[in-house]
């Protein structure tokens, strides 16, 4: 099965008549759960709408469009997204130590269902002698390494040592060497840009919220793309890029040639990084972990996806005909497949 990325998932999501009850659904499952107190995030992160729009979209055209498959459709939604909503709470303060994302919270589906298991699996790490003791934080290596533990250097040795393993020349191993160097300086100060011109929405929307619900702490719901700007989540993702192909080809099962989503990796390993405050070795294990899963549920998905894309729309099967395609992104959404196992079981 090809990767052709996540635009296919958005496509299937968006491309249904229950896109508008879908939409209202997640509005009045967020405008509940702030009043009643069950959750601070205020979700202004409209277009990952998409992921549970995904699930329903599918649960309807799989379902062949009956009352039923619309019920359950909007049912899966409000579920995932209350869940969602419940985990961006639960991680903020993370976010706010390690990202510096004061008052905002991340409601992204696929950066943060990682979560799940991946504060699971640390505290576990706590436990076990020798690993809880390694410690690749920036702090620490830069405290023992000096200039060698920064940032720059960093990228300076993960993109030449990718360059290297690909079996490149030495012109393209300096060229990619200096580039990842290059994103892990420049990438923070352009995302710290970025937030100081969200901080003014972030700062109105609270505003606004604290006039309608006075004396409630609430946090602003954002797309994932606000914390990609930690140096350990690019070189995360950086590192798992060629770890990923790798479980791709030795994983038994897998059918997906990952292509289209890798870039999409650092998306993917935001949840690698929260819970030990940005340890770059538990951040790579945890990465393992976590594109295990994607493979494992994005082969699952082929099938689905490729029959999907063919009513909804064909042309992005131009150029692969005959195979079968899927993505990262969806696999990336673990624990939203649950409640479409079972709905699914009522609409075939």
């Amino acid at each position: 099965a090809v990767d052709i990325g996540w635009p296919a998932g958005a496509a299937v999501a968006w491309g249904t008549d229950v896109v508008p009850i879908i939409f209202i659904t997640i509005l009045a499952t967020n405008i509940i759960m702030l009043a009643l107190g069950w959750t601070k995030t205020m979700d202004i992160d409209i277009w990952n709408y998409w992921h549970a729009l995904f699930i329903g979209s599918a649960i309807v055209l799989m379902g062949g469009g009956t009352v039923l498959s619309y019920v359950l459709a909007a049912a899966s939604a409000a579920i995932n997204m209350a869940i969602v909503f419940k985990i961006a709470d639960w991680i903020q303060p993370d976010c706010a130590d390690v990202l510096g994302l004061e008052g905002i919270s991340l409601p992204h589906t696929q950066a943060v269902s990682q979560a799940l298991y991946s504060y699971p699996l640390d505290r576990l790490m706590d436990k076990i002698p020798g690993i809880k003791n390694i410690n690749l934080t920036s702090d620490k290596l830069q405290e023992r390494l000096g200039l060698l533990g920064e940032p720059m250097i960093l990228g300076l040795v993960i993109g030449a040592v990718l360059a290297i393993a690909a079996r490149l020349d030495i012109h393209t191993i300096l060229n990619t060497a200096m580039g990842v160097a290059g994103v892990l300086v420049l990438l923070p100060r352009m995302i710290a840009l970025l937030m100081e011109g969200l901080m003014v929405i972030s700062d109105g929307a609270q505003e606004f919220m604290q006039k309608r619900f006075p004396g409630k702490e609430l946090y602003i719901g954002l797309d994932a793309a606000v914390a990609i700007g930690h140096p350990f989540v690019v070189s995360t993702a950086l590192i798992m890029i060629p770890l990923t192909l790798i479980l791709a080809f030795i994983l038994p099962g897998v059918t997906v040639l990952p292509l289209a989503d890798l870039s999409a990796l650092v998306f993917y390993n935001i949840c690698s990084i929260l819970p030990n405050k940005g340890n770059l070795f538990r951040a790579v294990i945890h990465g393992i972990i976590q594109s295990i899963i994607i493979l494992y549920l994005a082969t699952y998905a082929a099938p689905m996806m490729t029959d999907l894309l063919s009513v909804v729309d064909p042309t992005m099967l131009q150029g692969v005909e005959g195979a079968q395609v899927t993505n990262l992104a969806i696999g990336a959404q673990s624990y939203t497949w649950i409640p479409f196992f079972i709905f699914l079981q009522f609409v075939k």
